[in-house]
């Protein structure tokens, strides 16, 4: 396995990331850049990207590897969750930081960031299974990380279930739906899809770099709750993942392993500061955990590579 390959691909998101603080900070381009983006990712580009990520033809070898991956994202997530519970309880935290930090934890950068990694270590097959990763975690944060993000302001008003039928959750279903019947889309409409979704992660790194340059970055590095639930998020939540998986009574198939474990492994998820920027959470600080996490990710995916 090529480590340098995998540095360089972490690397790259690094510095799309720095792009956008670049442009912004240079006033290339104004305020409203951050707003318009997240609207063009979130109503356009993402969906995209998810349909075109689950357009593959359905086979049995698949479907058992689909079960397996779903069954084991699962897990995953029911223990992502109940510890960010934990964490946020031991933390000393603002309501709008509770809110950040919990994201965080919950929802690494499996889609934007575990794509292209995946690609590059596993493969086309492993591209399918990381698909599969990404309908849960699309359904949990169209759900979850909405209410999440946003319950700091709507304590009063109750849990808004209009807000779930969203872009993300209906291209989910699409994608589902062409999976299972292993439908064909017409080789213009695929390729437009295809070009949308591959967008999705220069822009929503420069939405992210450009919502950074309005902060101080040496907030960044004094900040040590940051650096606390970005080492969780890194390094103990996957080892974690991967001790539980290696001591299950079951042989587990290495792709399914190793696509689980890295997935889990990626830094907070650039949705983080997409979501606060859209549903009112606190988006310069939901920028600097993207920041640090995926300035540190440069290190720790190589290292949990070799682990694997």
């Amino acid at each position: 396995m090529n480590f340098s390959t995998v540095f360089n691909q972490t690397l790259i998101l690094f510095f799309l990331l720095l792009s956008g603080f670049i442009i912004k900070r240079l006033k290339v381009v104004d305020e409203h850049l951050s707003k318009n983006l997240t609207n063009v990712i979130i109503y356009l580009t993402l969906p995209a990207l998810i349909i075109d990520s689950m357009n593959y033809d359905f086979t049995l070898e698949r479907l058992s590897n689909l079960k397996n991956i779903f069954l084991i994202t699962l897990g995953i997530y029911i223990i992502m969750i109940l510890f960010s519970y934990l964490v946020i309880r031991l933390l000393p935290t603002t309501d709008k930081e509770r809110d950040i930090f919990q994201f965080i934890l919950i929802f690494s950068n499996a889609g934007f960031m575990g794509y292209p990694v995946v690609a590059v270590i596993f493969g086309s097959e492993g591209l399918f299974l990381a698909a599969i990763y990404n309908l849960l975690f699309n359904v949990i944060i169209w759900t979850l990380g909405v209410m999440i993000m946003s319950r700091s302001h709507q304590e009063d008003k109750g849990i808004n279930f209009s807000e779930l039928l969203n872009p993300g959750i209906i291209s989910v279903g699409i994608g589902f739906l062409l999976f299972v019947f292993s439908i064909k889309l017409p080789i213009a409409i695929a390729e437009t899809l295809e070009i949308l979704g591959h967008s999705t992660t220069p822009l929503s790194m420069l939405v992210v770099g450009s919502i950074l340059a309005q902060v101080k970055l040496t907030e960044i590095f004094y900040n040590w709750k940051l650096w606390a639930v970005s080492a969780i998020r890194l390094l103990i939540l996957p080892i974690g993942v991967l001790l539980i998986l290696k001591a299950l009574p079951i042989e587990l198939n290495p792709l399914v392993l190793g696509v689980s474990v890295i997935l889990t492994g990626m830094p907070a998820a650039a949705n983080t500061a997409i979501f606060a920027q859209e549903f009112g959470g606190d988006a310069a600080l939901a920028s600097e955990g993207v920041f640090l996490s995926t300035l540190l990710s440069v290190l720790t995916i190589p290292l949990i590579v070799y682990l694997l």
